[in-house]
C-alpha cells in the first residue's frame, strides 16, 4: 500500500464525507491547544476520491476539524489512491487508529456498528463474532439489534448518554420515547444529578406516568417537575431529591397518602428517637416492624416504658386498622 505524506489544502478536502467517521461530540480544545502550539503530531490520513474530486477524511477527523477551526490553509496526511483501498479496508483502517489510541464512547460504538451492517453489508453473525468483543461488548444478537438502534436517538439524548457516560441498559431504554419525547427529557435530566439507578427510575416514573394519565412528555417535564428541575437557587443535589420524591408522589399517590397519614400518626405516638416502627412493605402484608437499640438495661426498662404507653394510644390501633 502506498501511502505518501504530504500537505493537502483543507479546501481539497470533502469534511461532509463521514464515510469512514466513527466520532461523535468530541471534546477538541485540548487538541486545538496542541495544534495551535506544537502543530499537527499526528497526521490525517484520507484517500483520493474519482480524479479532480478531491480527498475524504479516513482517519483524523477530530485532527481536521481542529485544524479547520484554527484556521489553517493546510494540513499533513498520509495519500492514498482510492484503487489501493476499499471502504470496508478503510473502515478498518480509522476502526483500528481509533480503538489503538482511545475508548469509543457507546454512541460510536452504535455508529460503527451501524455502518458494518447498513453501509458494508456485513451479516450480524459476523458482527456479532468478529467486531463486538473487540468493541467491548457482550456478543450478543440481542444486543447487536439495540446498539444498531442507538443511532437513531435524538442528537440531544446522544449527547446527554457520552457526557453523562449513560449505561447500555438506560441508553436501551430511551430507545423507548419518541424523537420528540426524548428531546424533551434531554433537557429535563440535564438540570439534575442523575446515576445510572436514580436515572432509570426517573425515566421509569416519567413513562408511566405520561401513560396512565395521558400527559405528553412536554406537559410533564415543562410542568411541576419542570419547575422544580429548573429551580437556579437548588443545587442540582437538591433538584434530583425533589423530583424525585415529587415523581414518585405523583406515580404512587395512594401510597404516598398513607406514608403521610402514617408518619403523623408516629408523630402522636411519642415514641423515643432512638425507636423505629416500620409498616409493612407498601402497605401490603399484616407485620409492622419495630426496631430499637439499648446500652444498659436502665435503657431497656425505659423503652419498654414507652412502648408501653404507646400501645395504649388510639394512634397505634389507627396505623393498624390503615394497612389493608
Amino acid at each position: 500500500m502506498g501511502r505518501v505524506l504530504t500537505k493537502i489544502g483543507i479546501d481539497a478536502i470533502d469534511s461532509t464525507d463521514h464515510t469512514f467517521s466513527m466520532t461523535f461530540h468530541p471534546n477538541l480544545e485540548a487538541l486545538r491547544r496542541s495544534i495551535n502550539h506544537v502543530g499537527l503530531l499526528q497526521p490525517i490520513t484520507v484517500r483520493q476520491k474519482s480524479r479532480g474530486a478531491g480527498y475524504q477524511v479516513i482517519s483524523g477527523f477530530k485532527r481536521l476539524t481542529a485544524c479547520e477551526q484554527l484556521g489553517l490553509r493546510e494540513v499533513e496526511a498520509f495519500s492514498l489512491a482510492k484503487s489501493e483501498l476499499d471502504d470496508l479496508e478503510g473502515f478498518h483502517m480509522g476502526l483500528y487508529e481509533n480503538l489503538a489510541s482511545r475508548s469509543l464512547n457507546l454512541i460510536e460504538k452504535s455508529m460503527v456498528i451501524e455502518k458494518l451492517m447498513r453501509r458494508f453489508g456485513l451479516s450480524k453473525e459476523v458482527i456479532t463474532r468478529d467486531y463486538m468483543p473487540m468493541l467491548g461488548l457482550q456478543p450478543s444478537r440481542g444486543i447487536l439489534t439495540k446498539m444498531s438502534q442507538l443511532v437513531h436517538l435524538r442528537c440531544e439524548i446522544k449527547r446527554y448518554i457520552v457526557e453523562e457516560g449513560v449505561s447500555l441498559e438506560n441508553a436501551i431504554g430511551l430507545l423507548e420515547f419518541s424523537p420528540e419525547d426524548q428531546a424533551e427529557i434531554a433537557g429535563f435530566v440535564s438540570e439534575l444529578k442523575l446515576g445510572e439507578n436514580k436515572l432509570k427510575e426517573v425515566l421509569t416514573f416519567l413513562r408511566e406516568i405520561s401513560l396512565r394519565d395521558g400527559l405528553t412528555m412536554s406537559e410533564m417535564v415543562r410542568g411541576e417537575i419542570g419547575a422544580l428541575a429548573s429551580d437556579m437557587a437548588l443545587s442540582k443535589v437538591q433538584k434530583t431529591h425533589r423530583v424525585r420524591r415529587r415523581l414518585r408522589e405523583m406515580r404512587y399517590p395512594q401510597l404516598t397518602q398513607l406514608e403521610e397519614d402514617f408518619r403523623g400518626k408516629l408523630k402522636g405516638l411519642g415514641l423515643s428517637p432512638g425507636i423505629s416502627l416500620q409498616p409493612p412493605p407498601y402497605f401490603e402484608g399484616d407485620t409492622f416492624r419495630l426496631e430499637f437499640g439499648f446500652r444498659n438495661a436502665g435503657e431497656f426498662r425505659a423503652i419498654l416504658s414507652k412502648l408501653m404507653e404507646a400501645s395504649e394510644r388510639r394512634e397505634l390501633g389507627e396505623m393498624i386498622d390503615a394497612v389493608p
